[in-house]
């Protein structure tokens, strides 16, 4: 089994207006392991979603999933929600090297422009 170098997490106060997220600073796993990373939001407000992106050393930031109050799923990740939603975790499953990047978390409210 080999060591990831690194699936990084940044600290990221996510700022949009007074939005704020915390999150890990760094976390390590194995290829092939299911991560979750999780995002603590305790300030969000009822039109605001969770967006996580990433960004590959070198590259530009990208996409990886969105949620407003229930649980989604696409081909990257899986992101799940806390009923009371001060609190969601992105899942990644199956890691590989490839998926060394900084994670964003952040709350973005309703109407606010967002490239996908």
């Amino acid at each position: 089994m080999k060591s990831v170098t690194g699936i990084t997490i940044l600290l990221m106060l996510g700022t949009v207006g007074d939005a704020k997220t915390t999150q890990p600073n760094a976390m390590e796993c194995t290829e092939e392991e299911t991560v979750h990373l999780p995002c603590n939001h305790s300030t969000i407000s009822g039109n605001e979603y969770i967006y996580w992106y990433r960004q590959i050393p070198h590259q530009g930031p990208e996409y990886v999933i969105h949620g407003l109050k229930k649980n989604e799923t696409n081909e990257m990740a899986s992101l799940t929600m806390t009923t009371d939603r001060k609190s969601s975790t992105l899942i990644l499953p199956q890691v590989t090297l490839k998926d060394t990047a900084v994670y964003y978390c952040m709350k973005i409210g309703e109407g606010t422009e967002i490239r996908e």
